[in-house]
């Protein structure tokens, strides 16, 4: 429920100001206790405080500094590949309906050279969603696909045959 309210653009500014305007009178109470004033004149010390223009100019640039750098270093994993490398990463999957299986995988680059990681095969041969195999074989004792042991290197092998194949006619 707060996270609704924080996400509404008028109450988030509502509660922030409250935030700040606690955190003010916490100063004024702490001023007021070590400089020996009343609560009314700390309260006005804090009002009365002179900030330089060249202070506010330096902190808006600063902020545009960091907003440019956190925008920049949380980038899509999209925009950290180029065109040719987006197209290729599209090719992530593969189906053989006759054997009931599927091949997942991520494409990711070694500098130029394409390359896969976490592959991951699924049995189709069941009703709902497809299974993923555990030990190199389908989980379900009583799948044909329970009996045949993949070898799974071997398929990365090919698939990565096929992904530089792919790689070398995009160019």
């Amino acid at each position: 429920m707060i996270k609704n309210i924080w996400k509404d653009p008028v109450w988030s500014k509502v509660i922030s100001v409250g935030i700040i305007g606690l955190i003010s009178l916490a100063y004024a109470r702490f001023i007021s206790v070590t400089e020996h004033l009343t609560f009314q004149q700390a309260l006005n010390k804090i009002i009365e405080i002179r900030i330089s223009v060249i202070y506010i100019i330096c902190g808006i640039i600063s902020y545009w500094v960091l907003a440019w750098v956190i925008r920049n270093l949380l980038k899509k994993d999209n925009e950290l590949y180029n065109k040719k490398q987006r197209e290729l990463r599209k090719f992530n999957k593969h189906h053989e309906p006759k054997s009931g299986l599927l091949a997942r995988w991520q494409v990711l680059f070694d500098y130029d050279t394409p390359f896969i990681s976490d592959l991951s095969v699924f049995c189709t041969k069941h009703d709902g969603p497809p299974v993923r195999f555990m030990d190199n074989k389908c989980p379900f004792l009583d799948c044909p696909n329970s009996m045949q042991i993949i070898n799974k290197e071997a398929i990365k092998n090919l698939i990565e045959s096929d992904l530089i194949h792919k790689w070398d006619n995009l160019k």
